[in-house]
């Protein structure tokens, strides 16, 4: 198992993504004072798990991104990925290169990555114990780390030497466990709590109990009488229902026949109406023709009238004659 690359994006002084290649082997990474190689193994160190901005040399967690310089803006967040060869299986991912990625942004949302599926920081500590690469082991030792090693006190120099002997995977367990036996404890004491509060009100429980098992009883004779009222009135609007259907029926049926009716009663109005018009124009002429014979009666007398003068003026005549 070797550290086979690292990429960085948005590092500290790393804005653009790089990625940077390891052989098997010793690598170096040299260059001046303020160019950026103690931010390589602060990368290596927070993609692993580390949790103290002091640890990486800075007051904050948001320190670790870039923040921009003068003629180029911050970055929102910040990734690093370690990918590590696992041929030989010392991991416990089935992978032969196992990648492991960590994402933080400026709000303080983080995101871990396990061969780019999603996972937590818990299982990224779990996947490198007993390997001395994890974010308490002993593979990235900074300046001055050796002196705090040899100044430290024997019970706090044993987690390194516990880490070097495959230990701190079984202490880790057993703190879990204690962590879980310990909760399980207290839940046993609540739940102590609430057996001799439930056995102190046992009695009147049982009297609720029984009052509601009486409720019960009366709810049900209720409900089947409310079943048995609705089913009633609903067998009389059924029946009510069927005679409105009835009398519609008829209705309609009556209704239809008038229709008829007056359908041939208009008809035959028309026919009435239309009689009517032609009588009406008929009396119309006969008035006509009447007040014309009139006017010629009158004209005919006139000249009788006339006619009988003349005769009578020529007799006259006559007679002076003769």
């Amino acid at each position: 198992m070797y550290l086979k690359a690292l990429e960085l994006r948005g590092f500290k002084s790393f804005p653009d993504k790089t990625r940077l290649d390891f052989q098997k082997g010793v690598t170096a990474v040299v260059g001046p004072n303020g160019s950026g190689k103690s931010n390589i193994s602060d990368a290596v160190r927070w993609v692993l798990g580390e949790m103290s901005p002091k640890s990486l040399r800075g007051s904050k967690m948001e320190d670790v991104i870039f923040a921009g310089t003068a003629k180029r803006s911050q970055t929102g967040f910040c990734e690093v990925s370690i990918i590590i060869d696992n041929s030989a299986g010392e991991l416990p991912n089935d992978a032969d290169e196992v990648k492991v990625t960590r994402k933080f942004f400026r709000s303080g949302d983080s995101e871990y990555r396990i061969n780019d599926k999603p996972s937590r920081l818990k299982d990224i500590y779990e996947l490198f114990l007993n390997t001395g690469i994890g974010r308490e082991g002993y593979s990235v030792i900074g300046q001055g780390k050796i002196a705090e090693v040899l100044s430290q006190k024997s019970d706090e120099r044993r987690h390194i030497f516990e880490e070097a002997a495959g230990v701190s995977k079984f202490r880790y367990r057993k703190n879990d466990a204690q962590k879980k036996l310990a909760e399980t404890d207290s839940n046993l004491i609540r739940l102590t709590d609430i057996v001799s509060e439930v056995s102190a009100n046992l009695a009147p429980l049982e009297k609720e109990a029984e009052n509601a098992k009486k409720y019960l009883v009366l709810a049900e004779q209720k409900k089947n009488i409310e079943v048995s009222l609705w089913l009633q009135k609903l067998t009389g609007a059924s029946a009510k229902t069927d005679k409105l259907k009835r009398q519609l029926s008829e209705a309609e049926e009556n209704y239809a026949k008038k229709q008829h009716e007056i359908e041939l009663a208009e008809s035959a109005l028309e026919g009435i109406f239309n009689k009517k018009q032609f009588l009406t124009n008929s009396a119309e002429n006969l008035r006509r023709e009447i007040s014309q014979l009139e006017q010629e009666k009158n004209r005919l007398e006139n000249l009788r009238s006339i006619s009988e003068n003349d005769i009578s003026h020529l007799n006259q005549r006559k007679s002076e004659l003769e």
